[in-house]
């Protein structure tokens, strides 16, 4: 049977630091995105491909760590990173918004949040206590996959047709559905996990071989020409990858040292914050951003250039926020970390 092997002059050891900055960037194109869309300002930059970014680094991270375990402990384990923090913020939001905005939430909705599953059941939850949110849905979702497949890392055709399956299956229920907002989100982002961890099993190992046999075919067809004929296509991951590699590749190479060292410390230091920033700063430079216009400056329509000093003074408060988070959770769970 014939293949193609990919082979790597050394598989990687331990912690890269790449992978740190690379989380840094991804969550100041989300800010920038964000901010742009506050401004409505027409999205050149495309800072939402830090998403696709972060999903792709998700599935290269748990291919870099994976250990046997059960199934419920790998869960157990992931989730505890995650979800103390979330719902700190989900709390936060929850009191804030019902007190300043004056806006109500069901029984319903507050339950699916606090689950972190209400992305799966519509826009009309999923972007109803903070637009951000979402997120933690798409996570646990790539969580349950992983649990679902990781006995397939060693299998990458069967793998590739088994991800092709899922990602047509789940973007096709939001897109015929017509939940615009989930489709986006959640539904166009899962190939970028799957090629995460393709990419993972290769540093971790140094080397993959792909049979050209029926499931890689299979797979291609459910990830490409399927998807096609149902009017939508997995774009938006290919971009992150081109962008991931010409920072390591290009950025990393050619940038002055003067320039790039500093950049790469704040990138990092985002980067460990990222689920932190990512939690916190959409509503505090929007939503509170024009609140605080009405109420306090009495400024019902502010300028452009007010909104943007907003802007800038609610992501300083949102990473001040990050960190101090950060640090509570590891006050109330010493022994784990949160999520970085």
């Amino acid at each position: 049977m014939s293949e193609i092997k990919i082979e790597l002059p050394t598989k990687v050891g331990g912690r890269l630091a790449v992978l740190d900055e690379l989380k840094g960037l991804a969550i100041l194109l989300v800010i920038l995105y964000h901010a742009g869309g506050v401004l409505v300002w027409q999205n050149f930059l495309h800072g939402d491909l830090g998403v696709d970014i972060f999903v792709i680094l998700s599935g290269v991270g748990l291919a870099l760590s994976q250990k046997s375990e059960p199934p419920i402990s790998f869960m157990r384990r992931r989730l505890v990173r995650i979800m103390p923090a979330y719902w700190i913020v989900l709390t936060a939001f929850w009191a804030l918004n019902s007190h300043f905005l004056q806006k109500e939430y069901s029984g319903l909705n507050l339950f699916l949040h606090y689950l972190g599953i209400h992305g799966w059941f519509g826009d009309i939850y999923a972007m109803s206590i903070n637009d951000s949110f979402w997120f933690i849905t798409l996570i646990i979702t790539l969580y349950l996959i992983f649990c679902a497949v990781r006995h397939l890392l060693d299998d990458i055709g069967r793998l590739i047709l088994v991800g092709g399956a899922f990602s047509w299956l789940f973007a096709y229920a939001m897109f015929a559905t017509g939940q615009a907002g989930s489709f986006g989100h959640l539904g166009l982002r899962v190939p970028g996990f799957f090629a995460g961890l393709i990419l993972g099993r290769l540093l971790r190992d140094g080397r993959i071989s792909l049979q050209l046999d029926w499931p890689l075919f299979g797979g291609l067809m459910m990830f490409a020409y399927i998807p096609y004929l149902q009017g939508f296509m997995f774009f938006s991951p290919l971009a992150a990858l081109a962008l991931m590699s010409g920072y390591t590749f290009l950025w990393k190479k050619f940038a002055p040292d003067h320039i790039q060292s500093p950049f790469s410390v704040a990138l990092t230091f985002m980067g460990n914050h990222s689920l932190e920033i990512f939690l916190l700063h959409q509503p505090i430079i929007r939503e509170y951003n024009y609140y605080l216009h009405g109420r306090v400056l009495n400024e019902p329509s502010p300028s452009v250039t007010s909104i943007i000093f907003g802007i800038l003074l609610g992501a300083v408060v949102a990473l001040f926020l990050s960190v101090e988070l950060r640090a509570l959770v590891a006050k109330l769970l010493p022994r784990e970390k949160p999520a970085a």
